[in-house]
């Protein structure tokens, strides 16, 4: 039993000094590319490793990022900043596209990007410097990844955005057929957090009929021109609310998703119906800090499990903890 035991122990050792050789020996290289990389909008520095587009992750710094490393996790992780000081200064690149740059080191070191593992193979690094793939920063939040293969570029950009999601029973009993509702919701006290980890503001919710609407929020995400960004509903920097009617409870919503595809202001092709623009302001009244919000487009977008609805309103409001109270009715 000691000599299976003393065997066992023998190859784990060879076994672990085999891969930390492995490890130490493992070198790629890094090539020149004609891709440019951009953060919001300012170029830096990159490279081609195994066909992807990287950067080496302290230079991240410079450009809004945090970085923290930690020696018994073996870990790096990076997040993007937003009220953190850009010291990026820019500088063009005199490369010679397709040759080698650097020689990369394989380490056992990993990255996390807010909080998600990106390491999915074996990590490189440079002079101790730990290379990033630029298309793993798309886990950062509120943050786009976007290709232009026409100017050879892939840019990571930040657009400001919030939620508010009132916390809706969504198992409250659903006996009667309804036509109406009415959602209200005040903002509720917060904890005090410093600058970089503030809670998003909650909401006591108080309604009628509001556990038919499911996933109910509202949002704002900041105007922008990024190319191939998923749809905000609007696309043009107003809050818009976006909630779903399920399947299951399409029958006893009949009456009301029957008013609401009456006053839609887009159409199922996608055009423009002006003459409802009255009528679904009649028949929907929204509130924010009791100031009355005129709505500006509604549209349906069928699933196959849920019919969604989108909400334009003719109002921006950057930062969320302006909001105190919402209150929206639909009669």
């Amino acid at each position: 039993m000691k000599k299976i035991l003393k065997l066992i122990i023998i190859l784990f050792c060879v076994t672990i000094t085999r891969n930390v050789i492995f490890a130490a020996t493992m070198t790629k290289k890094v090539i020149y590319s004609d891709i440019t990389a951009y953060i919001n909008g300012l170029s830096i520095p990159s490279y081609n490793l195994d066909d992807r587009t990287v950067v080496i992750a302290e230079d991240l710094e410079k450009y809004g990022f945090d970085l923290h490393y930690v020696d018994e996790e073996r870990c790096l992780y990076i997040d993007y900043n937003p009220n953190k000081e850009v010291t990026a200064t820019p500088k063009k690149e005199n490369k010679n596209v397709g040759s080698v740059a650097f020689i990369a080191q394989a380490t056992d070191i990993y990255t996390r990007v807010n909080g998600f593992n990106v390491t999915y193979d074996t990590s490189y690094s440079i002079n101790g410097q730990i290379l990033v793939s630029v298309d793993n920063l798309e886990h950062c939040h509120s943050s786009y990844i976007t290709w232009n293969w026409e100017k050879r570029s892939i840019s990571f950009d930040y657009v400001p955005y919030w939620a508010v999601c009132p916390s809706i029973d969504y198992e409250k009993q659903k006996t009667e057929n309804i036509s109406h509702f009415i959602i209200e919701c005040m903002k509720t006290e917060q904890k005090e957090l410093n600058e970089n980890e503030k809670e998003p503001p909650k909401f006591y919710t108080t309604g009628t009929n509001e556990q038919y609407l499911y996933l109910f929020r509202m949002t704002w995400r900041e105007k922008t021109n990024i190319r191939d960004l998923p749809k905000s509903w609007f696309e043009n920097g107003k809050i818009t609310i976006d909630f779903s009617i399920r399947e299951e409870d399409a029958v006893k919503a009949e009456q009301l998703t029957q008013l609401l595809n009456s006053i839609l202001t887009i159409n199922s092709e996608g055009n423009v119906v002006a003459e409802n623009l009255n009528a679904v302001n009649e028949h929907i009244k929204v509130f924010i800090n009791e100031e009355s919000i005129p709505i500006t487009a509604m549209e349906l977008k069928p699933d196959f499990s849920c019919y969604t609805y989108y909400i334009e309103l003719d109002k921006e409001i950057k930062n969320v903890e302006e909001i105190q109270t919402i209150k929206i009715e639909c009669k």
